[in-house]
């Protein structure tokens, strides 16, 4: 549904066809949409970003990475792992796990650099014959392993609060203007789109939560060194979240999207009741380390288990970063009245 006006609806929406590499302007030429489309798979990625160039960048290769996922066999079916792998199974990633599956890939510790052989399920995309919801959570982007670790644990911490709100989120919509490009939250507001911004400050990251809401809302989460990092990024994702056409997502994301979308009131009002205004002297308050090594051991400290990173290829591109003791290894939709906007 690439975006053809300037209004509230088409400013941020997409429609297929779309040749392998397309780019178009929304919020009055301030931000820049990317497709990225693999054929042979079906595989659509859009990205978002204030340079058309970066936009691109991110929509291929995040586009070769799901690409490399969809086409994954089965996995080998082998009753034991080799003895210089570890073997994690199903029960380590969510609690009771389907059974009836022996498909395994293999992948290598990001901390301790071992071998391990994980489930087939937590690391493939598009419809398969399982019960396991797929995730993109993880997924390579642009910003490398660092990002897809970031991914875990901003998906981590918000599908927790959703779940039990124990903290209140930090209210930053009024730091709008100091964290994206003024123009761009100025073109949002003239087109009639509300961005609603919201931080949950983590112990060594910061996490945001944004929605762009206005006939039919989108809302969008990402983690980084300070909030102002995270709100722009994760406006950028709330964004590309407007322009990806439906019939590219899976079921389980596309029934919550469609949740989300036409119940957009009642998300805006369930953050906006949970939330606090925050001070400003937190917005710029950086998280201590940087860098893969500095992100895999945050997510260790967390989760209680290094993050791990799938290859693929003869090339042996990284293509996905999974870990056990992360929230978004589902067995099944969410049910919920209001389900976790975020997959």
């Amino acid at each position: 549904m690439a975006p053809t006006s300037d209004s509230a609806r088409s400013a941020i929406s997409a429609s297929p066809p779309v040749r392998a590499e397309e780019t178009a302007e929304c919020l009055g030429g301030e931000v820049h949409l990317a497709y990225a489309h693999r054929p042979e798979s079906g595989v659509l990625a859009v990205a978002a970003h204030f340079s058309a160039e970066t936009a691109r960048g991110r929509a291929r290769v995040r586009a070769a990475a799901l690409d490399a996922l969809h086409r994954l066999p089965d996995g080998v079916a082998v009753p034991c792992p080799p003895d210089d792998h570890r073997e994690l199974c199903l029960s380590d990633f969510m609690p009771d796990p389907p059974s009836g599956r022996h498909s395994r890939v293999a992948g290598i510790g990001l901390l301790s650099h071992e071998r391990y052989v994980l489930p087939a399920e937590v690391v493939w995309m598009g419809e398969r014959d399982c019960r396991v919801e797929p995730t993109a959570v993880g997924v390579i982007g642009e910003k490398g392993v660092s990002g897809a670790i970031a991914d875990l644990l901003a998906h981590d911490m918000v599908t927790r609060w959703w779940a039990s709100p124990r903290m209140p989120l930090l209210r930053v919509s009024q730091h709008l203007a100091t964290m994206i490009p003024g123009e761009a939250a100025e073109a949002a507001a003239a087109l009639g789109l509300r961005v609603s911004a919201f931080a949950l400050p983590g112990p060594d990251f910061q996490i945001a939560v944004v929605g762009v809401s206005g006939e039919g809302t989108t809302i969008a989460t990402a983690a980084a060194r300070t909030i102002g990092e995270a709100v722009a990024e994760a406006f950028l994702r709330a964004l590309a979240a407007r322009a990806q056409p439906w019939d590219s997502l899976s079921i389980a994301d596309s029934l919550r999207r469609l949740t989300v979308w036409h119940r957009e009131v009642d998300y805006l009002a369930y953050l906006e009741w949970s939330a606090l205004d925050a001070d400003g002297s937190v917005m710029d308050r950086p998280m201590p380390g940087d860098g893969e090594s500095g992100w895999a051991d945050i997510a260790c400290r967390r989760f209680g288990h290094e993050p791990i990173v799938v290859t693929l290829g003869d090339t042996g591109e990284a293509v996905k970063v999974v870990c056990p003791g992360a929230a978004c290894y589902r067995t099944v939709p969410p049910g919920t009245t209001l389900p976790c906007p975020v997959p």
